[in-house]
């Protein structure tokens, strides 16, 4: 009786280990934590997740590169060349707009102060493209102020 009693016991710490890491793990889903996050958080709050800045960092790094491909030589740029510049900040665009505003506080302070004046910068850059002639020393302007930003974080 003293077995199967100590056999019972053992069996309900396992199934109560079990059952507490798999409330673990799904308190770590991100639907989950987006919830929670909602009732913790003030409405003026913009939480980004790592994820989502590592994605949209690697995004505007694509794009940066793809302009500067794009308009590598002002001289020969073809007007395809240059629309397809356009759409391509346009895209940056949006996608800085999902990473919120200055005056909407996060936690990443480095984003929400600049991020206002990178948007700028960018439509700024597409208005310059949209010119006739074309301005496009300002798209340059986009990629310096990635590289101004990243390098406060050294």
């Amino acid at each position: 009786m003293d077995t199967l009693s100590g056999t019972t016991m053992t069996v309900k710490m396992i199934t109560s280990t079990l059952f507490c890491a798999l409330l673990l793990l799904a308190g770590c889903q991100n639907s989950v934590l987006k919830t929670v996050r909602k009732v913790t958080y003030p409405p003026d709050f913009n939480y980004i997740s790592s994820e989502q800045i590592r994605s949209t960092m690697h995004s505007f790094a694509w794009y940066t590169s793809m302009l500067d491909n794009t308009l590598r030589d002002p001289e020969q740029v073809t007007r395809d060349q240059r629309l397809a510049a356009i759409d391509i900040l346009r895209k940056m665009e949006k996608l800085s707009g999902e990473l919120g505003t200055e005056s909407l506080s996060s936690n990443h302070d480095i984003i929400s102060y600049n991020i206002d004046g990178f948007r700028q910068r960018i439509i700024d850059a597409r208005l310059g493209l949209q010119q006739d002639p074309p301005n496009y020393y300002l798209v340059g302007a986009v990629s310096a102020y990635c590289l101004s930003c990243h390098s406060l974080r050294q």
